[in-house]
């Protein structure tokens, strides 16, 4: 699934090459009833005809392109979708689920093998995005505020991390990447992370995060492949990023460390796969406090 590094590499994408163009005419395939949410689809193609594109942004893994007229063009990828910016009359690619012309000839498509993309045209975008939480790398997503969010959790800190209400746009990739960096097993209760442990964690959040930004994105499979895969992130031209080639824990399961050369496991944590190294990441035994029962019972010991 497209995480921050690629929706934000897309939105840059439109931003530099489609800002300023207008919605000539809008399709959405009969074998995508899921794609367009809250509307008719062709009110949907309708109300898009005529809209001037004024520029692109994103929260958490959503796409928001902002439209005349007050409009906005939201967005998710879902596990599977890409936009291809197109020139006409170039053959259409397998999956093509819309397609939306351009002024000038170009045309932006939208290609999911999986068909879990979603779509809304609205005014107002905000009962969409409402309830995800902070941007991690925006200034204001401190330690500090990373630490009261573990703090009342005591699930998996992995499944913390990938639960967009607590943090916005980290998905499986990042976290594994996050929790390498950190060196903390994905499995430890949120709560129970030490003030070092959780500034490590914020370190190792913004530096996967940045790093999938510099190098474009994450197109996982593509890593010592010549073609890219309809699964795959790609940007608007159609060209896998780079990121994986850097990954040290996502995807390397059974491969060296590359911190310590001990063999990448994989494991499930909360429904999701985990990658870790099991010696940089070890799974810390916890001191558990006694309890009432067990209270009680070294009392009648004692009497």
């Amino acid at each position: 699934m497209p995480e921050l590094p690629e929706v934000e590499t897309l939105a840059r994408d439109l931003r530099a090459t489609v800002r300023g163009k207008t919605i000539t005419d809008a399709w959405v395939s009969a074998d995508a009833p899921r794609l367009v949410q809250e509307m008719p689809v062709d009110l949907f193609c309708e109300a898009l005809r005529g809209r001037r594109i004024e520029g692109t942004s994103r929260r958490g893994k959503y796409l928001l392109v902002e439209l005349d007229q007050g409009f906005w063009w939201v967005i998710h990828r879902r596990m599977s979708g890409n936009i291809l910016l197109r020139q006409k009359p170039v053959p259409d690619e397998p999956y093509l689920r819309a397609r939306f012309s351009l002024d000038g000839g170009s045309e932006l498509r939208f290609i999911d093998l999986r068909k879990f993309g979603t779509m809304w045209l609205t005014d107002d975008p905000q009962p969409i995005i409402a309830s995800l939480g902070p941007e991690p790398l925006d200034a204001a997503f401190t330690p500090a505020v990373l630490a009261a969010t573990l703090a009342k959790r005591s699930a998996p800190v992995k499944a913390v991390l990938l639960d967009q209400a607590a943090i916005a746009g980290i998905g499986n990739l990042y976290a594994d990447e996050a929790l390498h960096y950190a060196a903390i097993h994905p499995k430890r209760p949120a709560a129970s992370l030490t003030q070092d442990e959780v500034e490590r964690l914020h370190g190792g959040i913004v530096a996967a995060l940045e790093q999938g930004l510099a190098n474009l994105g994450s197109s996982v499979g593509n890593a010592g492949k010549e073609e890219v895969s309809l699964r795959d992130h790609v940007n608007l031209n159609g060209n896998a990023g780079g990121n994986q080639e850097y990954l040290v824990a996502y995807g390397r399961e059974g491969r060296p460390c590359r911190t310590c050369g001990t063999a990448i496991v994989r494991a499930k944590i909360a429904q999701r796969s985990a990658h870790f190294c099991p010696s940089c990441q070890p799974l810390k035994r916890l001191r558990k406090r006694a309890g009432k029962k067990t209270a009680r019972k070294a009392k009648c010991a004692r009497a």
